[in-house]
Parts: C-alpha cells; structure tokens; sequence
C-alpha cells in the first residue's frame, strides 16, 4: 500500500490550521489522510473531476464542492479549525501532476480568501522517490511512495495567495534539495547508468560516419582514460578542447572516472579569455584532437597538450576488454572498488565552465556534483516522460546547454544522443535530423533561422520538438519555422549558474497533436513554467525588496541546481548571490499560471526620464513595426549609452536603412512611449555576434559610444526610409 512520510510537523501549530496543498493526485489525497500525524478532514474543489470520482472521494470521507459551495466550504473550515482541528484543502486533482506552480482554481481562491485563520502550506512530492531509483546504488523497494512536506504558517488575518505560492515554490524546492542522492557522485550515476544500458548505443558521431557506442563501449573508454589520468596528472583540473562527439564524451567521463574536474574551454573565445581561463583554472594538461590543435594556431595550448585519439589508440586492446568486461559485468560494488570511481560528490567541483562575456569579461563558474545532479534530474522530470528517443547533441560542450542536456542527461539515462560537430552546418544537420529520425532539437534562434533557411520541407519531419534558448526567440521565427515543418518551437530559459535549466516551455507528447493536453504546458511568449525543485522570488530593481511575483522585477532562483559562487572571485560572487538567491540580473514576472516572462537584463535596460525602458520590448516592435516590409532578414539591437539631460538614451544598430521619424511613429502606433524611440539609428551591414550566435552587445556598446561626439539628435530623416 502506498504510503507517506510528513516532514516539516514542527510547523503545524498545536491548535487547529488549515493545510493549504498544491494540486496532486486523488491516490496522494487519500494517503494523506491515512498517514497524518493528526485526525485530518480534507475538501477539494470538483474541477475536472468525473461523477465517478466524485463520489469515490465522497466515499472516503472527503468534501468535494462546486465554486458555488466555497462559502459554504469555508464557514465549515473556519468552524474546525477554530475547535482545534486540522483541515486539508487541496488545490485541485490532478491526474499527471508535472510538480510546477501555478495559480490555484477559483474554486479554491474563493475558499482560501475568505478563511481568518491559521494557513499552513504543504507541497506533496511524488516525484524524486521514483525518478532517483535509476542512480541508486542500491536497489531501492517500493517504500515510501511521497513525501509530505509542511511550510511555516502565515500571518494572520489571512495571508494572500501570493505569500502561498511562494511557499508552494520553496516547498517544491526544498523536496529536491533534500533527496539524499544529489549529495553522490555524478561519476557514480554515469557509471550505473551506462551499466544499465551496457549493450545499448547511448552514442552516435554524426561527424565519423555514424560510429556508435554502447553503454558497455564508453565505460570501457572511460575507465581506460581515467587510469592513465590518474597516473599522468597531478593537477585537479584537466583542460578539454574538443566539439561535441564521442571525443567530448570520453573526455569528460574519464575525468569524472579519475575524480579530475574537466573544463572545456571556449576555443571560439580568442586567444586573451582562454589564456585567462587557462591561467586561472591552473591547467596544466589539455587533451585535444590534432586536426583541432593545427586549426586553432593561436591558441594559448600548454606544453602538456595532447591528441586523444592517439592516446586512447595507444591503450592496448586487452587493456580495453578488461575495463569494459569490469565496469559493465562485474558486481557492481566489487567493480566500483575496482575501478576507483568516486562514490562522494556532493558540494565538490564536477566541472568548470566560463560564462561567454557578451556583457563584460568572463566568469569562471564552477558546477558542483550536487547543481549537475540536480539539474539533469530537473531535465528527465520535464523531458523524461514525454517519449523523447533521440536528440540531436550539436551544442559545444563548453556551453552549458550544451554539457548538462546534451552530454549529461544521454550518458545518466536520457535520449540517445546524435552528435555533430557545430550547430552552424545546417545542412549536415538537416542530414542527420533526416537519417537518424531525430524527435527533439535543442539550439539557439540564431541556428535555428539557419535551418530553417537550408532544410528541406521533408528532411526535418521527424523533429516532434524543437526547444530554443540562449537568446529570445522572435515570435516570427517560431511561426515560420512551424508553418514550413510542422513542428513546435518551445522557448525555454536557463542560466550557467543554474547549471542551466531554470524553465522551458514544452508540447506534451504523450497526447494527440492539437488537444489541450498536448499544448497546455506552452504559452508563446513566455520561457515557459519553472523547473521542479526551483524556487523564485521579483525583487526591485532599485531596493531589493520582495515584489508580489507578478511584479515585474529582477528575477532571483533558489534550488539545489544553483551555483556556490564564481572560481576565486568573492567580489562577482557576492553580487549575483544573496542568502541562497541567485539574482539572475534578469527583468521578469511570473503571470498567473506560473508561465516566466522575461524582459531582458538589467543591463539591458535604459533609465528614462526617471522609466525603465527594456531594449528587447524596442527590439520586438521595431520588427514588428518593419519586419513585413524589410524581410525575416531584418536585425536589429538597441543599447543604451549616458546622456546628460536625460541619465540615458538609446542607439538602434540595424541591417537595413530605418530612419527616426519613420521608427517613432510606428512605435507610437504600437501603444509605446515616444520616450521609447531611439535617439540615433547606426547602420551595419552585419551586427556583430558572438561565435555561439549572441548578439554581442559589448561591442556594439564601445561603437555607439565611439560615435557619441559626432551625433546630434534631429528628427531628420536617416538612411533611406
């Protein structure tokens, strides 16, 4: 029978209180009841349920009401409550909980605004028991099957539904952070995952003729490497400089295996960054390929730098079978000693990344065992059950999109993986998404206009789901690209410091195409609801105080999958973190149904006339105002540079010609500001973008302010219009 266990009782007050519970299922609601440490009643508005279920919960003690009973419903609450009772009132039923946030039913809000007294809110998680068993050492029985978990009471006279979903927020934040098994060792999940699928291919190269390995083959690599990086190098830290294939995966895993820390440098970065990164790191070993090593000249390579292909073509064949007959046959805990592989991880460094600098110089951020665990299980509760078979793996390592969903989350258990080189070559791209049938896609807009530009109509009919991040997706882009293809675009929002998925929309395969349940968990717009296991605050971009969620403000994120603070930088650090919070430097809200708006950084936005103006919401209706007329090819980029009248004004870089006079008309239009217009408009036959496709606006900056003597505000015409 299934069973729960309530933590957080301390909280329950000794006289009566109202337990106020985020949406789960009807088999959850009845074990509540079974298993509470005191006599529970319970009620739970009607919405959505079946007359069969109904009375199936009426059978069990239960109130089920209409909206039009919530007064009824919570004169009776108030009347338990008051002589010392506990009351369960829970959000709503539901059949597939997804474990996100959102604003209750109004069934329920009714009730819960008109109740006087003590509030206590409880989060149900059903989610983490089952999802970790695949990373357990252990076998682990059927137990526990959910875990109660019981925030602080509110204030009374009756809190508001904000103050609730903030405690559903950090409730479900607390229910991953405290699972015991992301204190282990991501060598350790790799290793018993890829034990699991020792005779199925995780891996196929789509650079090298679609060589493919198994479970069983990249344990054997792994473990190969891992012993010659133990014997070889001293250092903690082994630099990587390697695209994304079987080269990349090999890499990282041996320097898990050997309990060394891989940082895979940004060779796209030049040669200053990397010299720092290097520097900073301590590297004194980098593995590479030598075709790489002779394109890459100028490179500040170590003295230590070595091909791996040749290093691993050098281990001798029988040396290879006894490391892939060990780790994958052998009982798993006499191969774990075997082997060495790390069983503690936890707080330690897993990897090391450098944050790409569009907005100033890079950071080290260094991911630890706990964040990288965290999150790729974040990733399987949201991608995991929607029958994703294949991904296309064409994101360099380095980034962090890159490394956790297209390299971690394939060699933990997720999809088979699909690897290319570059995300630039969408031709090859289009190949491969065609021959190997490829369902989910997982890029930036920037390549994806690429592909849509360069694909075939049929070559890409396989995609099920593309998902894009890194930069916002223009609305135009998704409708084209879904017009051609037929296949959704979900935008999603992740940060390197959140190791990196904070939030993604997302169309739920396992429904028909089209009903409500395939599309309710995407909302065109927005990046999407936030991940399981994260918390989230608004904070004011000028005091810092805590906003209601649907304010919009800075965004701040708490969870197991954020960051300790930057490599050897106390200064940067204690600017992005506060108590546990990452301040994302991000301007956002989260709308009523628990959907994340983001408006831009901080840093992009300018101080008007005492307004805070958003360069992206410029950018979008500039396109919208012009993008008809001049083409999909149409970019442009707004930033903001000093002005002494008025603290600021904005410089428009554009492709095409647009004049001043044309651009504040069609904004005003649009119901903006003439505030809002851009004081000057720079013509570039190219806006200048980072290798990973970013628009880089640093320099775009540094070239508004070089021209700042020469521009004089008029309201003549600029360019031809």
């Amino acid at each position: 029978m299934s069973t729960s266990r309530w933590l957080g009782q301390e909280w329950l007050p000794s006289t009566g209180c109202l337990l106020a519970i985020a949406g789960a299922t009807k088999e959850s609601l009845l074990t509540l009841a079974v298993d509470s440490p005191r006599p529970l009643l319970w009620a739970v508005p009607a919405t959505g349920l079946s007359g069969k279920e109904i009375a199936e919960l009426r059978r069990s003690g239960g109130s089920v009401f209409e909206e039009e009973e919530a007064p009824c419903i919570a004169r009776w609450i108030r009347e338990r409550t008051e002589s010392g009772e506990l009351v369960a009132l829970m959000d709503e039923i539901r059949s597939e909980p997804d474990h996100t946030v959102r604003l209750p039913n109004p069934a329920f809000r009714k009730v819960f605004e008109s109740y006087p007294g003590p509030v206590c809110p409880v989060w149900i998680d059903l989610l983490w028991i089952p999802l970790f068993r695949r990373w357990a050492l252990e076998s682990i029985g059927p137990g526990e099957s959910s875990l109660v978990y019981v925030g602080p009471p509110g204030p009374t006279p009756i809190s508001s539904l904000d103050w609730l979903i903030k405690g559903w927020y950090d409730l479900g934040e607390r229910a991953l952070s405290s699972r015991p098994e992301i204190d282990g060792s991501l060598a350790l999940a790799c290793f018993l995952t890829l034990r699991q699928a020792r005779s199925r291919i995780v891996l196929t190269d789509g650079f090298q003729d679609g060589r493919a390995l198994t479970g069983a083959k990249l344990l054997a690599a792994g473990l190969g490497l891992a012993r010659w990086l133990r014997r070889s190098v001293s250092e903690p830290r082994v630099g990587l400089v390697l695209p994304p294939g079987i080269g990349a995966a090999v890499a990282n895993l041996g320097c898990l295996f050997a309990g060394k820390t891989p940082v895979n440098l940004n060779f796209t970065a030049g040669r200053t960054s990397n010299a720092v990164a290097i520097r900073n790191s301590g590297l004194r070993m980098i593995l590479t390929a030598e075709a790489i090593q002779a394109k890459l000249a100028d490179f500040p390579w170590t003295n230590r730098t070595v091909d791996l292909r040749k290093l691993l073509l050098g281990f001798p064949r029988l040396s290879l079978l006894r490391d892939g007959l060990l780790g994958a046959y052998l009982p798993t805990r006499l191969a774990l000693r075997l082997t060495g592989i790390p069983l503690r991880g936890g707080d330690r460094e897993a990897t090391l990344l450098f944050t790409s600098g569009t907005a100033g110089d890079p950071k080290g951020v260094p991911l630890s065992h706990r964040n990288l665990l965290a999150n790729v299980a974040q990733i399987e509760a949201i991608l995991g059950q929607i029958q994703i078979e294949r991904i296309l793996a064409c994101l360099p390592v380095f980034h962090s999109f890159g490394a956790t969903a297209t390299l971690w989350w394939p060699l933990m258990g997720g999809p088979h993986a699909i690897t290319y080189v570059s995300p630039m070559e969408a031709e090859k791209l289009a190949q491969l998404i065609e021959v190997h049938r490829i369902d989910l896609l997982i890029t930036a807009p920037t390549f994806l206009r690429t592909l849509l530009r360069k694909s075939g109509r049929n070559q890409l009919r396989s995609l099920r789901l593309v998902i894009v991040g890194s930069e916002r997706l223009s609305q135009a882009l998704r409708a084209e690209f879904e017009a051609k293809f037929g296949t959704p675009v979900c935008e999603g929002y992740g940060l390197t410091e959140a190791s990196p998925v904070v939030s993604t929309n997302l169309m739920d395969l396992r429904h028909p195409v089209g009903t409500a349940s395939y599309s309710a968990r995407n909302r065109p717009g927005t990046v999407g609801r936030i991940a399981p296991g994260i918390s989230v605050r608004v904070r004011h971009p000028e005091t810092g105080d805590d906003l209601s969620l649907s304010e919009r403000g800075i965004l701040c994120f708490r969870g197991a999958n954020i960051f300790c603070g930057y490599l050897d930088d106390p200064l940067r650090t204690q600017g992005a973190l506060s108590a546990g919070w990452l301040l994302s430097g991000d301007i956002g809200r989260v709308d009523e149904d628990g959907f994340l708006q983001i408006e831009g950084r901080i840093s992009r936005f300018s101080k008007l006339a005492g307004e805070m103006v958003p360069h992206g919401t410029v950018e979008e209706a500039i396109h919208n105002a012009f993008g008809a007329e001049l083409g999909e090819g149409l970019e442009v980029a707004v930033v903001g540079i000093p002005n002494g009248k008025r603290g600021e004004e904005l410089v428009l870089f554009s492709n095409r010609p647009l004049t001043l006079w044309a651009i504040r008309r069609k904004l005003v239009a649009q119901g903006l500001s003439s505030l809002w217009s851009p004081r000057k408009v720079i013509l570039r036959a190219e806006i200048p973008k980072t290798p990973l496709g970013k628009i880089d606006f640093r320099t775009l900056r540094k070239i508004a302010l070089a021209e700042e003597e020469e521009f004089r505000p008029s309201d003549e015409p600029l360019g031809a219009g």
